[in-house]
């Protein structure tokens, strides 16, 4: 489904019914993964020949100016360094049963150890961006960009951790770039069947776990459609872009910066779930919502700008792999 968050609010049914009845249809009812192996292949070659971005540039002086430090992650075998309450996602190997004992509430045992670059990567996967009307569903497109991401991190050496927003937020913890991330990557690229639009505060959840997380000086790429950015979203993303290098990579379907010329669909208003039939072919109605779409666009880019991340708007009919994926994250 399509989400369009703006005033009034609504929401466009997209050709997802149409999938499912193709998948009964062939006698399938198993959905494929958003991307081949030989697309991977050709992400991790892409990845590997990349050149400089400005977003390499930016976390370079990033880095230079943060110097060298030590990280308050939990890993064993590093000097101790404090015991604190127990947050979502921490590692439940350095629970300290201890404390727990004696208090009734979760501690975590936290260590230092010498800080090495981190990339973290958000990929949002909820109902929104199951959503296509051209090519590819919006969330392909985003498992492409999150799946290049990672491989050029891969290669720079960094320290790779990913957030999922799914169904339920999945958090998979840092490490080493000599490492398997084969869960994370199987997780990426697996199948998106449709999902119950539904609101929720994953996206706000996960930034604000980042940012009480992660020690200054890391690279975090956003990929979504942010439709349900908040003023609190706002205010944390610029705390964290004041520490971090943040990437919004804004993930828009075609139907979404311009409306047919004709065809007919159902607009969700879900204040009080009524449906309103927009004809296309109507001129008064089509510019009216072209409007509010615009209006919606320019709206999410500018907040997403004034809170000092590097703002990317890709088009989800865009072919990335067969043009260079930089063109879309510089």
């Amino acid at each position: 489904m399509l989400g369009l968050a703006w005033q009034p609010r609504f929401k466009i049914k997209s050709v997802l019914d149409r999938l499912r009845l193709t998948s009964i249809l062939s006698g399938d009812k198993r959905y494929p993964q958003l991307l081949s192996e030989s697309e991977l292949r050709t992400l991790r070659q892409l990845a590997a020949q990349a050149t400089p971005t400005q977003l390499d540039l930016n976390l370079e002086v990033h880095h230079r100016m943060l110097g060298e430090q030590l990280s308050p992650f939990a890993k064993s075998g590093f000097e101790f360094a404090e015991t604190r309450l127990y947050q979502y996602g921490d590692n439940i190997r350095f629970i300290n049963w201890r404390r727990y004992a004696n208090s009734g509430q979760l501690f975590i045992n936290t260590f230092h150890e010498e800080r090495r670059p981190q990339c973290w990567i958000l990929l949002d996967r909820r109902a929104s961006m199951r959503f296509g009307t051209r090519v590819r569903l919006k969330v392909t497109q985003a498992a492409t960009l999150a799946l290049y991401h990672l491989f050029k991190a891969q290669a720079q050496q960094f320290d790779i951790g990913g957030i999922i927003l799914d169904e339920e937020n999945h958090w998979y913890e840092t490490k080493p770039s000599n490492s398997g991330f084969q869960p994370l990557i199987e997780h990426i690229v697996s199948s998106c069947p449709p999902l119950e639009d539904k609101t929720n505060d994953q996206f706000t959840k996960s930034l604000r776990l980042l940012k009480a997380r992660l020690a200054p000086g890391c690279l975090i790429i956003l990929v979504s459609d942010f439709i349900d950015l908040t003023t609190s979203d706002l205010s944390t993303l610029n705390g964290l872009s004041n520490q971090h290098t943040v990437s919004a990579l804004h993930i828009v379907d075609p139907i979404e910066k311009t409306l047919p010329n004709q065809g007919q669909f159902q607009i969700l208003n879900p204040d009080d779930d009524s449906i309103i039939d927009l004809n296309c072919t109507a001129p008064g109605t089509k510019k009216y919502y072209q409007d509010q779409l615009q209006t919606r666009l320019e709206q999410i880019e500018q907040q997403l700008k004034q809170s000092q991340v590097l703002y990317q708007q890709v088009d989800s009919s865009s072919e990335l792999l067969t043009n260079n994926p930089e063109l879309s994250t510089t």
